[in-house]
């Protein structure tokens, strides 16, 4: 029997990890939908397979356990015969890199196409002349670079022009996108207790320890006694951050949840959102309080807000400045006009450009120019 030709999707954790990698289940599931048309079959490989996702299965992709994360020369003398043994023409592959040794193994193995989805957060130091010219060449080499680059957010199309050396012939923006059936309106009554809300994993890297020092600022020294601080999701410092909200004083004014599943559900009972994180690619989190009509509170770090604009969906502080935060806190405390205007803004932005449907669009137009 001769085998049809394959696409692979490669996941980086096991086959349950993590809410952000739904959303790449969903363009996997595109991605089989997409080669399907072309009589390919869709594999999807995880270093480990705990619990095959039910919408896998259903787009009638075979998931199996394959570890192509590992750069070990047994780990790609492994991946290249899986290529091999599954007739795999095109590999799709996520927060890896642009340019490769193991590209040119996986091309001698069949590849034509290979696709890197770009979700990595943060901003890069810009790399020296003489380093950047190195990469410019090595993402221009056809056998050893990829073939396309997607970005997740116009900031990380930048930087992996600008910082990767990547040309901008080959890479394509497809940013992320929620749900948006049963918008509710996103105007609040005045309360008496103003919620300020952060969803994010409980580390240091989510600027948790900044925004308990936001809120000392907001009680103590501009006497805001009406808010409450919330936070959903677990993490490694959600004790370090316990204790610092007691050594602050901050205690009664601040409420830790822990991990939550209900989220959208509980983002209806919140007034604003702030997003102290340190560095992001496209927050998912920032477009969930957009999608429930939050005015947004973040910093000026592009990898941040990329997807903001000041004084329409958000409020933009200077990073790392707690009295700057503070103030951009604080406007929006005092006024429920003000909440509501912006929250209105965003929601409006999330269904007309952040929506399910409008990622899927960009990822399948993405995928119809790169494509053999």
């Amino acid at each position: 029997m001769v085998r049809k030709p394959g696409v692979l999707a490669v996941g980086n954790f096991d086959s349950n990890t993590g809410y952000a990698w739904k959303l790449m289940e969903r363009l996997w599931c595109d991605l089989s939908v997409f080669y399907g048309a072309k009589d390919y079959q869709t594999y999807v490989v995880f270093p480990s397979v705990s619990e095959v996702p039910g919408c896998l299965t259903e787009h009638n992709c075979i998931v199996e356990q394959e570890d192509f994360t590992s750069r070990s020369l047994r780990s790609i003398i492994r991946q290249a015969s899986y290529i091999k043994k599954n007739s795999i023409k095109a590999v799709y592959l996520t927060d890896q890199e642009t340019k490769s040794f193991r590209f040119f193994i996986f091309r001698l193995c069949g590849v034509r196409e290979i696709i890197v989805h770009d979700h990595t957060p943060g901003v890069r130091t810009r790399p020296g002349y003489i380093k950047k010219l190195l990469k410019v060449i090595a993402n221009r080499l056809p056998l050893f670079s990829c073939t396309a680059c997607f970005a997740v957010s116009p900031y990380v199309k930048q930087r992996l022009i600008e910082i990767n050396g990547v040309p901008p012939s080959k890479v394509y923006c497809v940013t992320n996108g929620i749900e948006i059936s049963n918008l509710k309106s996103s105007a609040r009554e005045e309360g008496e207790i103003v919620r300020i809300v952060t969803v994010a994993r409980a580390s240091y890297y989510k600027g948790i320890d900044f925004a308990l020092r936001v809120i000392r600022s907001l009680v103590y020294e501009h006497g805001c006694r009406n808010i409450r601080y919330e936070l959903f999701g677990d993490g490694p410092d959600l004790e370090v951050f316990k204790n610092l909200a007691a050594e602050l004083e901050v205690e009664p004014f601040i409420e830790f949840h822990g991990a939550v599943n209900n989220v959208a559900e509980r983002l209806e009972t919140c007034d604003i959102a702030f997003h102290p994180s340190k560095g992001e690619a496209m927050s998912l989190a920032i477009l969930e309080y957009m999608r429930a009509g939050l005015p947004v509170v973040a910093s000026d770090n592009p990898s941040v807000s990329s997807t903001l604009e000041h004084g329409q969906d958000s409020v933009i502080y200077q990073e790392g400045d707690v009295e700057s935060s503070a103030k951009a806190l604080l406007g929006l405390i005092k006024s429920s006009e003000y909440r509501n205007r912006l929250g209105k803004c965003g929601q409006g932005r999330v269904k007309k450009e952040f929506s399910t449907d409008a990622m899927l669009l960009r990822f399948r137009q993405a995928i119809s120019s790169v494509a053999d």
